[in-house]
């Protein structure tokens, strides 16, 4: 079912996703390594908190939201995935109609 969801989905939006994922990941590991190296003392002050979970949640929130768009803005810049994929998606699926002018007859007034 969610394989179904996730197929269904246009490629951009699922291009994305993926990213984003990717760089929340990127993040939060990067973000774990500097509480385990204590980098300026970061991880005490955070456990000698009495609020040390909104501290930890604050932290994994801004890191998500600052390495999830720098991974999407990373692969635009980099034009993965949109070289020569000739797949189409639903989007693309949209009935195609020709257009033409549409003759309207005006009555001049001098």
């Amino acid at each position: 079912m969610i394989v179904r969801t996730w197929k269904s989905l246009p490629r951009l939006v699922r291009f994305m996703f993926r990213n984003a994922a990717i760089g929340i990941a990127a993040g939060w590991i990067f973000l774990g390594m500097l509480l385990w190296a204590d980098v300026g003392g970061l991880y005490s002050l955070i456990a000698h908190s009495r609020l040390g979970h909104v501290a930890l949640f604050l932290l994994f929130g801004g890191f998500a939201v600052t390495f999830g768009a720098a991974g999407v803005s990373s692969a635009v810049l980099l034009g993965h995935e949109f070289d020569e994929d000739d797949t189409p998606d639903n989007a693309s699926k949209a009935p195609v109609t020709e257009l033409k002018p549409a003759l309207v007859k005006v009555a001049a007034k001098r």
